[in-house]
């Protein structure tokens, strides 16, 4: 995104989208997370969003940057940037929309 705040790259056949800063709250933690939780989602060609254990970021200066009205797929998932945040659907119509005051898994 071009704020830099969301990031997403495909890892493991799924996307991977993080957001650096946001206002909304966390999903609850389960108790085998030993690490960061509720900044870090998953979004595969099938299936709902998951939220990811995870301690690691999203940081690489190859990633290009998803300008405000653009459309990117890969990874059987379709994303949409916009103004208002990120939008990303799999073939299911499953999802996510991420935005720094919003988290929407659908």
């Amino acid at each position: 995104m071009p704020s830099g705040n969301i990031r997403c790259e495909v890892m493991d056949r799924a996307l991977r989208c993080e957001i650096v800063n946001f206002s909304f709250a966390r999903p609850p933690a389960p108790e085998e997370c030993d690490s960061d939780w509720g900044h870090a989602y998953a979004l595969a060609a099938r299936g709902p969003s998951a939220v990811l254990c995870a301690g690691d970021l999203v940081v690489s200066p190859r990633l290009p940057v998803l300008g405000h009205g653009a459309r990117w797929s890969g990874a059987g998932v379709v994303c949409t940037s916009g103004q208002a945040g990120l939008r990303c659907v799999n073939g299911e119509g499953r999802g996510m929309e991420m935005s720094r005051a919003r988290l929407n898994r659908f």
